[in-house]
């Protein structure tokens, strides 16, 4: 047997330790490269068939069509909740139902459409900034929300302030008031900060299962997303 000093056997213990530490940091880096997203205009043209001059005329380089199916990507999501709560309306639901529906049309479209879902909720893409039409076509699914909400408003029903409810901190008032110059303009702030929690809790609840992390989690994801769904509702101000 060969015997191995003490501070001989540290350092090789110090060396598979930096090693270890590479590999980790290389692979990491690998993994980030997985947001790439390669569209080049001609390499896509030839894969889908098309001669790359006669695809050029249509997208002219790679920001032009991922521009072109992240506003794909917002309309079939905004187009499947406006269709589900017309669907939910015409059946008598309530401002509770169709606030429901309009989420179960955001999910049944993202677990359909699971690409595209994640281009738009995901990892923003390296060196892309979104033109001004996108904001509009993104915003569909939150102006259906909102209706709800000024219609229980208008009708007198829609839940302010509530007693014993905690004061927005300075920083959570910022951020509300921050949004209540635009589409929510005209609601109590206390709506305005409880309808930023909802878009991110429910966008957050669809992404899991999207990316396949439901499954340890609820036997039944649908009840589970209509369950929180219609409490996020009440939530945000709804009534029963």
């Amino acid at each position: 047997m060969t015997f191995v000093p003490d501070d001989q056997s540290d350092t090789q213990n110090e060396d598979r330790e930096a090693s270890v530490r590479r590999m980790k940091t290389e692979a990491v880096r690998r993994l980030a490269d997985r947001r790439f997203v390669d569209l080049d205009t001609q390499a896509v043209a030839r894969a889908a068939g098309l001669e790359p001059a006669a695809a050029q005329r249509l997208f002219p380089d790679e920001e032009a069509l991922l521009t072109a199916l992240i506003l794909d990507a917002y309309h079939g999501m905004g187009e499947s909740a406006e269709n589900a709560a017309a669907a939910a309306g015409a059946a008598g639901a309530g401002l509770l139902g169709r606030w429901t529906a309009i989420w179960q049309g955001v999910r049944s479209w993202a677990l359909a459409s699971p690409e595209e879902y994640v281009l738009i909720w995901g990892r923003p893409v390296p060196g892309y900034s979104a033109p001004p039409e996108t904001m509009a076509a993104g915003a569909r699914t939150v102006v259906a929300l909102v209706g709800l909400l000024r219609e229980a408003q208008k009708d007198g029903v829609l839940t302010g302030d509530r007693p014993g409810e905690p004061p927005l901190s300075e920083g959570m008032s910022r951020n509300a008031e921050a949004l209540a110059g635009g589409l929510l303009e005209g609601l109590p702030l206390s709506v305005v900060a409880r309808m930023l929690v909802v878009w991110t809790q429910l966008h957050g609840m669809v992404g899991f299962e999207v990316n396949g992390h439901i499954a340890g989690v609820a036997a039944d994801p649908a009840a589970f997303f209509d369950h929180a769904s219609a409490a996020m509702g009440e939530f945000a101000g709804l009534p029963r």
